[in-house]
């Protein structure tokens, strides 16, 4: 979609003297040779003193051999630019002269290159060749954007899809598709999409019915569920929903899936998990379902989230780094935190008790123009509204201004999924409930992500 809109079709148009075209041959030097049927213009520019981003527009021709050719900025001036006067013409042509009219609304006025020109409306060029008779026309647009570029557009793109009908469902991203697992009458049904608007139901193979479908995560490229028995799962191949018991220890059981640490500089890839073994809950960490690390002494905090809370995989000063919001710890308290792990043993905890977000539970996050977002969530039967961005990697949090928030129409709730879109340009917010379970996919992006350059 072409987020610029023009800011009027400005036509330029020049006509030529013939006399004057003669006085300006008479002054080129033997080496300057030009072709008398060339009526082309080779580069265009504007500018203004009272707009100083005007002279670096650069403007684009396309020639249009054997019709009208074009004149405009592929790449749009800023929102609300305001140009008010007169502006600076500056042109070189085939012909190597000053041979331009502009023809606007029948007039047939001659501008040199340097002269000024009321591009407030509609202008046309008309280009003479050096023999007096040949010409070319050109339309010029000047292209500036007409929306704030970063506002967000919200929409709901799909609504009473029967597999959101039910509070137990998690939507990932694999292989470049949509993957909702939702759990219906103690079954579990996989439906997928590659746009998050047609949905199709998939044969499912290997999760047993006790999965944990709300822990489900998945790296891009692998899927891993654990049951309320404390076995793990994992989905190797992204094209064939087959999932197959892992290797663990049979002394320890999985609580919770905190996320997937990518390989980084002296950094080990593989999963981060709380397990619990002899009573205790305990950081673990597993490179391949063969070899775990974990220490069977040394309990979580008190209030490290263990359920209901969002991580992210991402790198920051090049190294790897898994994070959790929100959320609630084992003794049922909602947290406000974000915590941070290099290697899934030893976890930090970033946030402090100023500039955090509210205590959330059941919140979605993403990073998005360069940007932690929290949005989402609940603390008890209170719905959180707002979205919470973090330019620092999570330490300190901020309300996004009014034009980032979700509209009126968009209920807040907790539960929901959120995905991106494989170009990193949409989210979409799938499911969720408040009172009743809300099954439905909204759409979301900013302004800029749609605009062409």
């Amino acid at each position: 979609m072409k987020a610029t809109l023009k800011n009027g079709l400005y036509l330029l148009g020049f006509s030529m003297l013939v006399s004057l075209m003669a006085s300006c041959l008479g002054n080129t030097t033997p080496e300057d040779t030009y072709p008398l049927t060339d009526a082309e213009l080779i580069n265009f520019s504007l500018s203004s003193d009272s707009v100083p981003d005007l002279a670096n527009v650069v403007f684009s021709i396309d020639q249009q051999h054997g019709g009208t050719g074009y004149i405009y900025n592929y790449d749009s001036m800023a929102y609300q630019t305001i140009i008010k006067d007169k502006v600076i013409v500056t042109y070189t042509s085939g012909a190597g002269t000053n041979n331009v009219l502009n023809v606007t609304n029948g007039d047939s006025i001659f501008v040199q290159t340097g002269d000024s020109i009321d591009i407030s409306q509609p202008l046309t060029l008309k280009v003479y060749a050096l023999n007096g008779s040949a010409y070319k026309l050109y339309n010029v647009q000047l292209n500036i954007h007409q929306a704030d570029p970063d506002s967000m557009q919200y929409s709901m793109i799909a609504s009473g899809l029967p597999f959101l009908q039910t509070e137990d469902t998690k939507t990932i991203v694999l292989n470049n598709q949509f993957l909702t697992y939702s759990k219906i009458n103690n079954q579990i049904q996989l439906y997928s999409s590659s746009d998050a608007v047609n949905w199709t139901q998939e044969v499912l193979s290997g999760l047993p019915a006790n999965a944990v479908i709300k822990g489900i995560q998945s790296n891009g490229s692998q899927a891993f569920a654990y049951t309320d028995e404390g076995e793990l799962y994992v989905r190797s191949n992204p094209d064939v929903d087959q999932w197959d018991l892992a290797n663990k220890p049979v002394e320890i059981k999985i609580k919770s899936i905190l996320g997937y640490l990518n390989a980084g500089s002296n950094q080990p890839e593989g999963l981060c998990l709380v397990v619990e073994t002899g009573g205790i809950n305990t950081f673990a960490f597993t490179e391949d379902f063969t070899q775990w690390d974990y220490d069977s002494t040394t309990p979580i905090p008190d209030d490290f989230p263990l359920y209901d809370s969002p991580s992210y995989s991402y790198q920051l000063m090049y190294l790897q780094r898994v994070l959790i919001f929100g959320g609630m710890s084992l003794n049922g308290d909602i947290q406000n935190a974000v915590w941070s792990t290099q290697n899934g043993l030893y976890w930090a905890k970033l946030t402090g008790n100023v500039n955090a977000f509210p205590q959330l539970q059941g919140a979605n996050v993403i990073y998005y123009n360069n940007e932690f977002w929290l949005i989402n969530g609940k603390t008890n039967d209170e719905f959180n509204k707002n979205i919470y961005y973090s330019v620092d990697g999570g330490v300190t949090w901020q309300i996004k201004e009014e034009k980032t928030q979700t509209p009126e129409e968009y209920s807040p709730r907790s539960d929901a999924s959120l995905v991106m879109s494989n170009d990193n340009k949409y989210f979409y917010i799938i499911g969720g409930k408040q009172k009743a379970v809300i099954p439905e996919i909204w759409r979301g992006f900013m302004n800029k992500m749609e605009f062409d350059h």
